[in-house]
């Protein structure tokens, strides 16, 4: 499984060696074996030369072809940064705006081309991955996360092929995972990107196949948040195959293998498959280093939510909350609190999950991702409504129907707008409720919501339309709907 290349950069690789050999086309073709003319149509890219014989061109200018091969992606950062800066062409203001990251640009190339410069005339050793290698995908990643989407790309591909930037793959998959949180599609963007610097990395197949497979559940994951769960489930079952395929290699002991779990539950837990989804994390669990015990019992307990055991996700995260470093990972002292409060509101515990909301809005507002402001929100309105304060509560709700109404959010739309039907009903204001069932009526045509949960809205909107709805009852749908969620077999019975 060789990574593919442009041939445009490939001609600029083998340039790239005759020039710095000082040799003609004929002496190349004379020191390889290899006719003149294949040789000037493989600089213009106008053919691809096969492996075999670019080692033959290697072999003659006295290096391996492994050495060619990393070459060719740092000429594709080459030509990339030399059309960006045509493209910016000019004077002025415009230039002088875009010089900062062409001198970002032209301080990774000449990074990049020193040890070619250098070992020219040597055999270039196989690079082995290392720990350490981690350090220097931070500080590359520190540089290019605060550049536009466009500038990012850029940036990775004049580091593609590097003999680090397997661990620059990993470090984007986790900005993927922390981007799921808030932007699908920019999750998506940062796994892809992931996955080609996969392809790239210089080594034996067998590395390539490991970090493919240890990347790609990244993109499944993406694809899930982004509703295409039949591209998750083919994306999962790839990255598997890989992954086995990768095994024995030396970078597969550095990498962290259980995320590809804890994803692959994700998107079990998300079809209902809770049992398959908790194997995983247990499995998982076992033989995950430390630091990452917090994370997967968060997990665990979300996955116990889902199935409606609220018991065994208060255990889960008791079990999680002296293994979290809100340091390190601020964002899983969040999960790990908002869904403390989340399932003592669905034990109807509410002055035990009151003290916990401002905590909740407070971690929300430092990570600043909009829908956990909203969740946030939410879990405010349900526990306000759960203490009697009826008034605060229907003006959190309200808040958070509109957002999902927005957004075209069907499900979460309908579990908010039960919830304010129900304050309105203790009230007696049945024609509010009527209006309210009348603005869910686009539920029915989302195709978000399972055949059962929308039997279940359908009688609510029945009994709203004659004035019969009851709080009562209306509660017990709600607790219904947040169990059926993920769980399209479950019946509501009326």
């Amino acid at each position: 499984m060789a990574p593919t290349y442009d041939l445009q950069d490939v001609g600029l690789a083998i340039c790239v060696v005759r020039g710095l050999l000082h040799w003609t086309q004929a002496e190349l073709s004379r020191q390889s074996g290899v006719d003149k003319g294949l040789i000037s149509d493989y600089e213009l890219g106008l053919k691809k030369p096969t492996r075999k014989t670019l080692a033959r061109l290697a072999a003659a200018a006295g290096v391996e072809v492994s050495f060619l091969e990393q070459l060719i992606p740092v000429c594709r950062g080459i030509r990339l940064a030399f059309e960006r800066a045509v493209r910016q062409g000019g004077t002025g203001a415009t230039m002088e705006a875009a010089s900062g990251l062409e001198e970002k640009i032209a301080g990774a190339v000449a990074e990049r081309m020193a040890p070619f410069l250098l070992q020219l005339s040597q055999r270039n050793p196989e690079p082995v991955p290392r720990a350490e290698d981690r350090a220097w995908a931070e500080e590359r990643w520190s540089r290019i996360e605060p550049l536009p989407a466009e500038d990012q790309s850029l940036s990775v591909e004049v580091l593609l092929g590097d003999p680090r930037s397997w661990a620059l793959a990993e470090r984007l998959c986790l900005a993927s995972a922390e981007a799921a949180a808030d932007r699908a599609s920019e999750a998506l963007r940062l796994a892809r990107l992931a996955v080609r610097t996969a392809e790239h990395i210089p080594g034996p197949d067998s590395r390539r196949s490991a970090l493919r497979g240890w990347c790609e559940p990244f993109l499944g994951n993406a694809l899930r948040v982004a509703g295409d769960l039949p591209g998750a489930h083919k994306t999962f079952a790839s990255a598997e195959k890989l992954w086995k395929r990768g095994a024995a290699d030396e970078l597969a002991r550095i990498l962290d293998g259980t995320r590809p779990l804890d994803l692959k539950a994700s998107l079990l837990r998300q079809d209902g498959r809770f049992a398959e989804a908790l194997s995983l994390l247990d499995q998982a669990l076992a033989a995950s280093p430390p630091e990452a015990e917090a994370r997967l019992l968060i997990k665990k307990a979300a996955t116990y939510t889902r199935a409606g055991d609220y018991g065994k996700a208060l255990q889960a995260l008791d079990e999680a909350e002296p293994r979290i470093d809100p340091d390190r990972e601020p964002r899983l002292l969040f999960l790990h609190r908002s869904n403390l409060a989340l399932n003592r509101c669905h034990l109807d515990l509410f002055e035990a999950a009151e003290p916990l909301v401002p905590v909740v809005e407070a971690l929300a507002a430092d990570l600043g991702n909009e829908l956990d402001r909203i969740r946030s929100s939410w879990l405010k309105g349900r526990t306000w409504a759960g203490l009697g304060r009826r008034d605060e509560a229907l003006a959190a709700l309200s808040q958070v129907r509109q957002y999902f109404h927005t957004n075209k959010i069907a499900y979460d739309f309908a579990l908010a707008s039960l919830e304010v039907a129900e304050l309105h009903l203790k009230e007696g204001r049945t024609r509010l409720v009527q209006e309210l069932a009348e603005e869910m009526l686009w539920i029915f045509k989302s195709q978000k919501v399972h055949k059962e949960a929308l039997a279940a809205l359908s009688l609510f909107c029945q009994a709203a339309k004659k004035e019969r709805a009851q709080a009562e009852w209306t509660r017990r749908l709600i607790k219904y709907l947040y169990r059926a969620q993920h769980n399209s077999k479950l019946r509501f019975e009326p």
